[in-house]
C-alpha cells in the first residue's frame, strides 16, 4: 500500500507543478524530476513485492509437486 501511495503522490506532484501551484519551483524542470524520482521509487517498490510473491507462490507449487511425487 505505501509504494502505491508513492506512485500516486508522485502524480499529485507533478500535476502540482504542472498547474504551477504556490510552492512549485522556478524551473519546472527541477519539480517534474522529483515528483518522477518519487513515481520510480514506488514502481521499484511494486516490481520488488510482486516479483518477491511470484518466487514464493512458484517455490510453493514446486514443492506441492515434491509431496505428490513422493
Amino acid at each position: 500500500m505505501g509504494a502505491v501511495a508513492l506512485i500516486a503522490f508522485g502524480g499529485l506532484a507533478a500535476a502540482w507543478v504542472y498547474f504551477r501551484l504556490p510552492g512549485t519551483p522556478e524551473e519546472p524542470a527541477a519539480g517534474y524530476h522529483g515528483a518522477a524520482k518519487v513515481i520510480v521509487i514506488g514502481l521499484v517498490t511494486v516490481g520488488c513485492t510482486l516479483l518477491g510473491r511470484r518466487r514464493t507462490r512458484a517455490a510453493a507449487i514446486k514443492e506441492a509437486k515434491e509431496r505428490e511425487r513422493a
